[in-house]
């Protein structure tokens, strides 16, 4: 295969099973030489439309290395196993691709089109009635590019909306939640919640790059997404003479706090009843789609442990036919809800784990 064809990915992260023999191109999303009891390994992670695997390699190491690093593609052999609940792609060989690589191939999409979520986020925009509110969401939402790389951007690069169109999707469901969290909380500034609400990812555009792995960029490296988005909307209020100083404070605060806590990442902890909100519903809506992810393969049970959770997942298999009654409950014994040992949910990895990172 020459340079100048295109290759096309016949087997995808999604389709490979315990058991199966692989060889294919992956983007190499995450690349790690390590070192174990018996020497180095590689721990690896490989990425293309369907999402990730996580990999390993035990032998070869340097040689490895000489072919696979982070963003690039390489063409792996190797076998699917099973570790810790999961599977995993251990890595015995793997060479250069020769060919350019189709985009579609390595890009993770939403199940709901950008381009649809922004449409819906613009309406929801169009409830706001404070003036100077209105003229800096026209700064943004009348410049084409901007309104593309929103669409187009993930919120993650793992976790939780790490595809294209995460953002606008999570943007979205954010804005949601804090339009609801107003009518129910009469005394909030629903204007300023919106706002801060569309904004408050926003340099994330500039952050994580729209290719395989959505790997950082070297100012979302140097300076993080919440630095990045709060001097985008500075630059555009500066656009704008006579803007409300006290309104730009309390817009920045929500961008600057909207993490949280300072050892997650933000600047100033909340400290307004608009900031505390967005905090918590912002957490909400990354944690559950972060849950959902996990468990869209469980059935029933467990799921493995999930590290940025702290805890493993279940889900409950349904169980009661339709228009059959449940029964009763058993009748009650004494004791309050900390009387008895809970079963240990299994999920925290002990100290050993932690010692072992293979497979």
């Amino acid at each position: 295969m020459s340079p100048a064809e295109v290759y096309r990915k016949e087997t995808f992260c999604a389709d490979l099973e315990v058991g199966d023999r692989v060889r294919e191109v992956f983007c190499l999303s995450r690349v790690e030489r390590r070192r174990g009891r018996n020497g180095p390994f590689l721990k690896l992670a490989f990425a293309d439309r369907t999402g990730e695997i996580g990999g390993v390699a035990w032998e070869d190491v340097d040689d490895l290395l000489e072919v696979l690093s982070e963003g690039a593609y390489a063409r792996i052999e190797g076998e699917i196993r099973e570790y810790r609940g999961e599977r995993q792609l251990n890595v015995t060989a793997a060479e250069e691709v020769g060919a350019r690589v189709h985009p579609a191939d390595f890009l993770p999409r939403g199940p709901v089109p950008g381009e649809e979520s922004m449409e819906r986020i613009e309406a929801l925009l169009e409830t706001v009635e404070d003036p100077w509110l209105e003229r800096l969401l026209g700064e943004f939402l009348d410049d084409p590019g901007f309104v593309d790389a929103f669409a187009s951007a993930p919120a993650a690069k793992a976790n939780h909306h790490a595809y294209v169109g995460g953002l606008a999707e999570h943007t979205l469901s954010v804005m949601e939640l804090c339009a609801s969290a107003a009518e129910h909380y009469g005394e909030l500034d629903r204007d300023l919640l919106l706002v801060g609400a569309f904004f408050h990812d926003v340099g994330k555009i500039e952050e994580l790059a729209v290719e395989p792995g959505f790997g950082y960029t070297e100012r979302g490296s140097l300076l993080g997404h919440i630095p990045l988005g709060y001097a985008a909307v500075r630059e555009r209020i500066g656009r704008i003479e006579g803007f409300p100083g006290e309104r730009a404070t309390d817009l920045g605060h929500l961008i600057l706090s909207h993490q949280g806590e300072l050892e997650w990442g933000s600047p100033v902890q909340p400290r307004t009843l608009e900031a505390l909100v967005l905090h918590f519903l912002d957490n909400l809506d990354s944690k559950v789609a972060t849950a959902r992810t996990h468990l869209a393969d469980v059935e029933s049970g467990r799921t493995a442990y999930v590290r940025s959770l702290g805890r493993a997942l279940v889900r409950r298999a349904e169980t009661i036919e339709e228009n059959e009654a449940p029964s009763e409950p058993p009748a009650a014994t004494g004791g309050g809800p900390d009387a008895g040992e809970r079963e240990a949910d299994g999920g925290s990895p002990s100290l050993f784990d932690e010692m072992d990172d293979g497979g």
